[in-house]
Parts: structure tokens; sequence; C-alpha cells
């Protein structure tokens, strides 16, 4: 059977597991940018803010990465 054939994936969940992967990917790149030019990024902010803005950053990454693991699991 053709891999567009198979019953129960629409093309667009296919899709979806990829764009997932990539944001991913390119949410990690940022981040260790950001990682690596620390003190242009975190000048003039409290600790709490950047703690926030992490936490949100990474809880978003979490969700990319989740989104593309259960794209594999179903494909």
């Amino acid at each position: 059977m053709s891999e567009d054939a198979k019953p129960g994936i629409s093309p667009g969940r296919r899709s979806a597991k990829w764009i997932a992967l990539i944001l991913f990917l390119l949410y990690c790149l940022d981040l260790a940018w950001k990682l690596a030019h620390w003190s242009q990024y975190s000048a003039g902010l409290k600790i709490s803010t950047i703690i926030i803005a992490l936490a949100i950053r990474l809880t978003f990454m979490a969700f990319l990465l989740w989104m593309y693991l259960r794209g594999r699991r179903a494909g």
C-alpha cells in the first residue's frame, strides 16, 4: 500500500508533524543564540521577568515537541 493511501492518516496531520519539528528546531537554535549572547538580552530586566520569559519559551517548545511526537506515533 502506498504511503498516501494509508487509512486513518490525513495529509494535514502529516504536514503538521513536520511543521512542529521544524519550529521546534528553530526555537532551539534561537534559544542557543540568545543564551550565547545573554548579556544583550538580559540587560535591564529583572530576574523574575527573565524566569517568566524562559518558562513561557520552554513550555511552548515542549508543546511543539509533544505535537511532533504525537504525529510521529500516529504516523
